[in-house]
Parts: C-alpha cells; sequence; structure tokens
C-alpha cells in the first residue's frame, strides 16, 4: 500500500519525475506475484513516460495496464487508463478516438464513486464538441467562400484539346534507337 502511494505519480508535485519508487513498486509486485500492484506500476510508468513525452511508451504501457485491470475488474484503475489513452488522442487530434475512450471511462467512474473523475470527463466531452461545433461552422464558412457558381460546358472545341507533336523522320528513327 505504501509503496503505491509513493509510486503514484498523480501524489508527486508537479515537474517532479522520480521513477524509482514506480520502479520498486513494479519489482517488489513482480516479486511478491502481486497482479493490481504489478499493473498500478506499470500505469504509473506509463505517467512518467507521458511527462517525458515519449507517447508510444505511455500508450504501450496504459494499454498493458487497461488489459490487467480489465481482467481483475478494477474499475477506477480501467478508467484512469482510459482518461490517459484518451487525452493522448485528443492532444493528437484523434477527437473521435477521445471521446470513446472518455465515454467507456465515464461509467466507470461511476460504479467507483468518484464524482470529481465524471465532472472531468463531462468537462472534457463537452470542451471537445464545442470544439468540433466551431470547426464545422468555420468549414461550412469556407465552403460558402469558396463556392464556385455552377457552370455548364456546352462544347469543347477538339483543335484546342488536342496537342499535336510534329516530329520529323530524323527525330523519329534517333529516338527509336
Amino acid at each position: 500500500y505504501c509503496l503505491e502511494r509513493l509510486g503514484d505519480v498523480s501524489r508527486w508535485k508537479n515537474g517532479h519525475h522520480e521513477s524509482s519508487w514506480c520502479t520498486v513498486l513494479l519489482v517488489h509486485s513482480l516479486r511478491q506475484k502481486e497482479k493490481l500492484g504489478i499493473h498500478k506500476g506499470l500505469q504509473f510508468m506509463g505517467d512518467i513516460f507521458l511527462q517525458e513525452n515519449d507517447e508510444v511508451t505511455a500508450i504501450s504501457l496504459f494499454t498493458l495496464a487497461l488489459q490487467g485491470f480489465t481482467l481483475m475488474d478494477v474499475h477506477r484503475s480501467r478508467a484512469e487508463c482510459m482518461i490517459r489513452l484518451g487525452d493522448i488522442s485528443e492532444k493528437n487530434g484523434d477527437l473521435l478516438n477521445a471521446l470513446e475512450f472518455w465515454e467507456m471511462a465515464r461509467p466507470l467512474f461511476e460504479r467507483s464513486s468518484q464524482t470529481k473523475q465524471i465532472q472531468a470527463i463531462d468537462e472534457r466531452m463537452s470542451k471537445v464538441n464545442e470544439d468540433v461545433k466551431e470547426q464545422h461552422q468555420k468549414n461550412l464558412a469556407l465552403l460558402v467562400e469558396l463556392s464556385v457558381p455552377a457552370g455548364k460546358v456546352d462544347e469543347v472545341d477538339e483543335e484546342d484539346s488536342e496537342i499535336e507533336l510534329e516530329l520529323d523522320e530524323a527525330e523519329v528513327e534517333r529516338v527509336m534507337v
């Protein structure tokens, strides 16, 4: 329990990166074969890699932790991993994927009575929905500005549509060789 609290990055002061407690938690849990501790350690290591802007490793660790929490049916930890994966998706511009992760996390936080996290998810989803609506309005305005009057092409002048190349016999023989 103490190692879990020490390894939890969310309890650290902002900007303080110390992976040793996460590593100790992970190693201890592996030795003791504590599945919950192992997956908590993976989640916390994911937080550290995320803070260090190594999103690929963080995604792998969060996904691995999420799989373990799913097998153990640990609602809150599953939701925390989904929140982080959603945040990464949002940061990378994949708003649909972000919304999916957040929507899956919300009922898990409800089951674990985490009202603050539910409010945070609702705020995230509301902000993204507003951003999407705003972008949609901008796109519609651009389409209106760029609309070209519909015209009709009656006929095409064949002389202008064909390109004729006149080659003399010497050039043809040179190309053929």
